[in-house]
């Protein structure tokens, strides 16, 4: 196999904790979100949204012996009741266990802290983390239980027309709500970026933006994108919809903020909790929604494929990948994959998900040559602790 190459969307953090009184870094750790002078006015709408999810929103410390490396923000999503003692599981970025961008294994002496609304404070144990994705997942106890968030999975097929009914849903039991109720994406769609604060008053932390379609131009090409800005110390923490809802988990990147949809998280998951170890899918090849290809190469295809509405454009093909093996060519662009049409990254990771391994059937347009092409591939898988894509 070829040798991983790092994913490059991983950020590089300020090694250095120390600023000047003149000079504050915006993408420092210590700054929170209402530095930004975008963030200090907040709607009514907004508000009540981010109110509704902050009793689970807690901050995280990570040391390496007494020295801390990195501050984050993350989401509780379960609460076991265990003979009376409750054991609470947190959400976060996998940033928050490296001592650099580029290490890829656990400091040594090496412990978490995690602070609560309340600013209680309570030791974390690593349950599992996912250096390919970047997640985290950490357990606390507690003696009473802890809040948990509802989470929603998106639908990016990308509509110009709503035609979803936007509409809060009924109560339910369900944590995660289901997979047949997915909220749909609409460019312009109102998000919010969520932080918790490590320091007193421990507040939080609010980024109002709006869904884009463009490409946030990462390696990750699951992650979507919000126009707002937050600062490092809201790493890991959720986004949100105006229901209240968490739709993904937040990067930082200087002029918006990405974030992993909660579709990816719960599926890795859901693995975690099956199985510890696992491999997951490997095709070796960067792909991007149709629509977001530049403007060059979309004007090839469309000339091609006049009436083409859905697919997946390659950018990208690994050498002795799955995708190579399988003639799959840079600028291809991919409209059928193991029997189901294809109009997203999200429904192309859904679909291999489960398919390491198998061997599966794709339809693919070649803009170069005009060509339909019936063509099948053997899914590969690595290890978790892996880069390749």
């Amino acid at each position: 196999m070829a040798e991983p190459y790092p994913n490059l969307w991983r950020r590089s953090r300020e090694e250095e904790y120390d600023i000047t009184d003149y000079y504050i870094l915006d993408n420092s750790f210590k700054s929170s979100f209402y530095q930004l002078d975008f963030n200090t006015f907040v709607d009514t709408h907004t508000k009540e949204a981010a109110l509704r999810v902050s009793p689970s929103l807690v901050s995280l410390i990570s040391y390496s012996g007494e020295k801390r490396i990195f501050w984050a923000s993350g989401i509780v999503i379960e609460c076991d009741n265990v003979n009376g003692t409750f054991f609470s599981t947190i959400l976060t970025s996998a940033s928050l266990l490296r001592l650099g961008a580029s290490e890829n294994s656990l400091p040594e002496k090496f412990k978490v802290e995690v602070i609560l609304p309340d600013g209680s404070l309570c030791p974390g144990d690593i349950i599992a983390y996912d250096w390919h994705f970047n997640i985290s997942a950490i357990k606390i106890q507690s003696s009473a239980p802890l809040p948990t968030a509802d989470l929603r999975c998106l639908d990016d097929t990308i509509q110009t027309i709503d035609t979803s009914g936007h509409f809060p849903l009924e109560e339910t039991s369900l944590r995660l709500l289901p997979r047949s109720n997915l909220f749909k994406l609409f460019p312009g769609d109102d998000f919010i970026a969520l932080g918790r604060y490590h320091s007193e008053p421990y507040e939080l932390m609010v980024a109002p933006g709006k869904f884009s379609i463009n490409s946030c131009r990462l390696d990750c090409k699951e992650l979507l994108r919000v126009n707002c800005k937050i600062t490092k110390c809201g790493i890991g923490g959720p986004m949100i919809n105006l229901y209240g809802e968490v739709v993904g988990i937040n990067f930082y990147a200087e002029d918006f903020t990405p974030f992993l949809p909660m579709n990816v998280v719960s599926k890795w998951w859901e693995h975690v909790k099956g199985c510890r170890e696992y491999d997951r899918p490997w095709l070796g090849m960067q792909v991007i929604r149709l629509f977001t290809a530049e403007m060059d190469e979309l004007e090839k295809i469309v000339r091609k494929f006049p009436n083409i509405s859905i697919g997946i454009v390659v950018e990208e093909v690994t050498p002795e990948s799955p995708a190579a093996f399988a003639g799959i060519y840079p600028n291809d662009v991919i409209v059928q994959f193991d029997g189901k049409d294809v109009q997203s990254c999200l429904e192309l990771f859904e679909v291999i998900w489960d398919k390491v391994g198998k061997r599966v059937d794709l339809v693919v347009l070649r803009a170069s040559n005009g060509a339909r092409l019936d063509l099948s591939m053997v899914v590969g898988g690595i290890n978790t602790g892996q880069f390749n894509r």
